[in-house]
């Protein structure tokens, strides 16, 4: 209503009734036109019942309650959408790719510069994701001449987890049946593992050295190509 809007005492009288009754400032301004700060001066006065206050109390609580379920649920799908955005961008990207088993080099190289670990005569990826220790097996099984018989897994655990279990898990997940000894991680004793999926970590070993100094090399060049003229003394 415009500034200065005039009523009747009729509406003034029904407006008081209605709140006489139990009806909230809202419940009234959406019955009768007036605005609640208009409301509130004709109802000055009027005092709710202790069970009227609970019934109004429940029904904000309850109209809360479901503006939050519908603030969530736009929420999660404006955040589905985004994902979906990113997804759909990255398979136009691979999409794009001229050479994939050039970026699979690439691949293996940046992985194991951040997760790999060097040992004499072998070299190791570990991770507890069953997809990325999948997915490094496929890098090195699809992009490099491999001897399956110098693969080995190693395992690492939680004291309260059981070593033969993880093996045969692991052992699942990366074909590879030879294996050396695990280690459990002492400080975790008397502390139960929380995450019900988790299956240690499963470290990947292949014995060839030469492999471990292309990976090294590959990656090694790839920074000094990006980097060229930056790097910090």
């Amino acid at each position: 209503m415009s500034r200065g809007q005039y009523y009747s005492e009729e509406v003034r009288e029904e407006a008081r009734r209605l709140r006489r009754e139990g009806w909230s400032l809202n419940e009234i301004a959406a019955r009768l036109g007036p605005p609640k700060n208009t409301l509130t001066l004709w109802v000055r006065g009027i005092e709710l019942t202790s069970e009227q206050r609970t019934r109004l109390y429940d029904r904000d609580v309850a109209s809360n309650g479901r503006t939050r379920a519908l603030a969530m649920e736009a929420h999660r799908k404006a955040r589905q959408a985004r994902i979906t955005a990113s997804k759909t961008r990255a398979e136009a990207f691979l999409d794009a790719l001229d050479d994939l088993h050039a970026a699979n080099h690439i691949s293996a190289a940046m992985l194991y510069l951040a997760e790999g670990a060097k040992g004499e005569g072998a070299f190791g990826f570990a991770n507890s994701n069953p997809q990325v220790i999948r997915y490094w097996l496929y890098l090195l099984r699809t992009s490099f001449s491999i001897d399956e018989s110098k693969f080995r897994i190693q395992i690492m655990c939680r004291a309260d987890q059981d070593v033969e279990e993880l093996l045969k898990y692991w052992k699942n997940v990366t074909g590879i049946e030879r294996h050396i000894r695990g280690t459990v991680d002492r400080r975790t004793e008397g502390k139960p593992t929380k995450r019900t999926n988790y299956r240690g970590v499963c470290k990947i070993l292949y014995h060839d050295i030469s492999m471990r100094r292309y990976l090294d090399a590959l990656a090694q060049s790839l920074m000094d190509r990006a980097l060229d003229g930056t790097a910090v003394a």
